[in-house]
């Protein structure tokens, strides 16, 4: 789960369907991304990236680490 995501969609007032929309993907496509059941392509990301003004470290590496620390990576 991005939960940095999630977090900057919500600072910015933009909607999954507004997020899909620019990614060019199904909002299910994102939902999907975003709840950790699919991967973000790295071009996906760097679109992520921009849009918000952030690296891709800061909204997607992030939350992975902890998910590994976390032992969900088992």
């Amino acid at each position: 789960m991005y939960s940095k995501l999630k977090g900057l969609m919500v600072e910015k007032d933009i909607t999954q369907q507004e997020l899909a929309k620019i990614l060019e993907i199904s909002v299910s496509t994102l939902n999907f991304k975003i709840n950790g059941r699919s991967d973000f392509s790295v071009k996906e990301a760097k679109l992520v990236s921009s849009f918000f003004g952030k690296t891709v470290e800061e909204i997607f590496i992030i939350d992975e680490v902890k998910k590994m620390k976390s032992g969900r990576y088992a």
